[in-house]
């Protein structure tokens, strides 16, 4: 044919004009680059294996259970690594934050047919029929997310009490809507929020979409987890953050202590009184309430209420360098004590 006696010919052509020792390092090159490539998929197919049971996904069945079709993959709405969590603003709860499947969006109408899985697909949790002990609510924007603007409403489910919590946006519901709902008292049962969302409000907005954003597991449902699933490091940061906010409640406490017994005896009615006594217990060490604590606290209160001219001084540092050395003198070594102690 035609086309072969021309390939014959650039080939002849080719031989004249280049070696065959030439070409081979863009053989070479080629069956490199091609290795290396076959590499990186079989590496990313072997890190998605690992991750997978480590995964919290929020899934939808296509076949909803049925026999069939029973081969067709289930559609992942969005996931999130375990191990990425946090101890929410209640160190009681793990929160798990979802990263959405851009390919993947779910209707609204479809929200029956997700379940919170682990383990790959094992359902902990299921959208399909909430029991007389899950209970949702739509919480419209009063959340501090970052991502919840106008056009967005959210919507917060707890399966059974205090087990696990899914939160989730939903996109496409007017916001004059949702007002209305949350301003109504009897606009829908708490318990029986699904079937309201899937049989009013979708049929009435078919394009609405959902976005699921967080999974939240009781702790006292999940040691083993926390234990076993997180790495030496993650361990050591995770640690270091629950210390961090329970030491931060712990103070919050404080604050409410030294605050209410100024009110209650009706002096220094300028936060910045509260402020340098707050600071110096601080500095000094008295950070958590205890019995002790809260006693050289209410005389500490106390000895100032009986020296108001300490506060005189228009010299911030000074102010604060008084009491500290007040607070010195007035407790002397025993301060010295506690305070290593504290």
């Amino acid at each position: 044919p035609a086309y072969q006696l021309v390939l014959t010919a650039q080939a002849l052509t080719m031989s004249e004009e280049t070696s065959i020792s030439d070409l081979l390092p863009l053989v070479a090159a080629a069956l490199n680059d091609k290795a290396a490539a076959d590499a990186a998929k079989e590496l990313a197919a072997a890190r998605e294996e690992r991750d997978i049971p480590r995964k919290v996904e929020v899934i939808r069945s296509l076949n909803n259970s049925d026999d069939e079709d029973e081969d067709e993959d289930v559609v992942v709405y969005s996931s999130g690594m375990f191990e990425d969590g946090q101890y929410a603003n209640n160190t009681n709860l793990w929160d798990v934050t979802l990263e959405q499947n851009s390919s993947n969006i779910c209707r609204l109408a479809d929200l029956r047919d997700c379940h919170i899985c682990v383990g790959g697909g094992i359902a902990i949790a299921s959208l399909d029929e909430l029991s007389n002990e899950s209970h949702g609510w739509v919480n419209g924007d009063e959340t501090d997310h970052p991502d919840l603007d106008g056009d967005a409403c959210s919507i917060k489910i707890e399966f059974c009490p205090q087990s696990t919590i899914l939160t989730f946006f939903i996109r496409g519901w007017p916001e004059a809507e949702w007002k209305a709902v949350m301003e109504e008292e009897d606009a829908y049962a708490e318990h029986d929020i699904i079937p309201f969302l899937v049989e009013n409000v979708a049929v009435q907005y078919p394009d609405a979409t959902v976005e699921f954003i967080a999974v939240t597991f009781a702790t006292r449902n999940i040691p083993g987890a926390l234990k076993r699933l997180l790495s030496s490091k993650r361990k050591e940061e995770v640690c270091a953050d629950l210390d961090e906010q329970i030491a931060e409640r712990d103070w919050e406490k404080v604050v409410g202590f030294v605050k209410s017994n100024l009110q209650e005896r009706g002096i220094f009615s300028q936060q910045y009184h509260s402020r340098v006594i707050l600071a110096v217990l601080r500095v000094q060490g008295f950070k958590t309430r205890t019995e002790a604590n809260d006693d050289i606290i209410l005389r500490f209160i106390a000895a100032c209420e009986q020296s108001p001219g300490v506060f005189d001084s228009d010299d911030g540092e000074e102010v604060f360098t008084t009491l500290m050395q007040y607070l010195r003198e007035q407790f002397g070594s025993d301060q010295d004590d506690h305070m290593e102690e504290s």
